[in-house]
């Protein structure tokens, strides 16, 4: 195990909850941008259990459900995504095709 490796696992444990949800996130687009998807899958699953109204984490794990040809996972997670984020009250912007 390298350093960096190290320290990330020394230092989860000591995170707050919202400060783990978003490790985990990034935790799983850094697995994800290295090839290694199930252990991607397994951290945004993660987040979502941390949060379950985490749009970005079901936006990714939806991502990698349909690189895996899991269509159905996949719509799931992205209307959870979409659901999650009006619940927010998060606003989407049409912006015009230029």
């Amino acid at each position: 195990m390298n350093k960096a490796n190290s320290t990330k696992k020394l230092q989860q444990p000591f995170l707050t909850n919202e400060q783990n949800k978003v490790f985990q996130n990034i935790s799983g687009v850094e697995k994800a941008d290295k090839g290694k998807y199930e252990d991607a899958f397994k951290a945004f699953t993660s987040a979502i259990e941390l949060n379950p109204k985490d749009a970005d984490a079901y936006f990714n794990r939806a991502t990698l459900k349909v690189r895996s040809g899991d269509l159905k996972g996949a719509s799931q997670d992205f209307k959870m995504s979409e659901n999650c984020h009006r619940d927010s009250g998060f606003k989407f912007v049409k912006y015009p095709l230029l």
